[in-house]
């Protein structure tokens, strides 16, 4: 199984800017990864990048979040850390942990990274960072934005596991990703991801372009 931008103590840094919000995004995430672990039963998980949020330094929430996280899922399977740009001060938590923190991983001819650096490889990529979404209008006007998987020939885009990051509209270029920019996309699949209708297939990239929110939900 491979997970991408949790971004694990988010709320503290948006308190240190003066915006308070409930801090219930390590608890979902925890019940997230539970569901998971309990229905697959994955010999692996991947964590591809963007564990933690602050760039500057380990904040002390996140030193506490990132910690549970890990033990949890270190006491049901194997565990592998991929290196994000968030990540800058990560090895220093993971090394209390005997934990190694990977710039990549391959499993088999996939390899996974988590997409802010561009990699030569012919292998097909598996990237985070890119935080995928579909952006909706429903029957009233409102736009909502829906985490997507994004899949093309020889790569695939990670939605974000962060219950609380943004999603980065599919119909917008340039993208965050350079691994994207460098490539032709437009006969991508986007898979949207409902919690109530599962996944669902909204068809190529090129069918998004031009119509940015102006698909409808019914």
């Amino acid at each position: 199984m491979v997970i991408a931008d949790l971004h694990l103590g988010y709320e503290g840094v948006l308190q240190r800017k003066g915006i308070s919000i409930p801090r219930k995004q390590k608890l979902v995430i925890l019940e997230m990864l539970k569901q998971i672990t309990d229905r697959y039963s994955p010999k692996t998980i991947v964590v591809n990048g963007d564990l933690k949020h602050n760039f500057s330094k380990n904040l002390d929430e996140e030193w506490l979040e990132v910690k549970e996280v890990l033990k949890f899922i270190d006491e049901q399977t194997k565990l592998i850390v991929v290196k994000g740009n968030h990540d800058n001060f990560l090895a220093s938590i993971l090394r209390d942990m005997d934990i190694e923190l990977r710039k990549s991983y391959r499993v088999g001819r996939f390899i996974l990274t988590h997409g802010h650096m561009d990699v030569k490889t012919r292998g097909k990529i598996v990237i985070g960072h890119e935080h995928p979404a579909l952006k909706l209008r429903d029957e009233i006007g409102a736009i909502i934005s829906l985490p997507a998987f994004l899949i093309g020939d020889d790569i695939i885009v990670l939605p974000a596991f962060s219950p609380l990051a943004l999603g980065v509209d599919l119909s917008s270029y340039p993208y965050l990703s350079p691994i994207l920019n460098s490539r032709r996309i437009d006969n991508a699949k986007v898979i949207g991801i409902d919690e109530n209708e599962g996944l669902l297939d909204f068809g190529p990239v090129s069918k998004l372009k031009g119509h940015n929110a102006s698909l409808i939900l019914k």
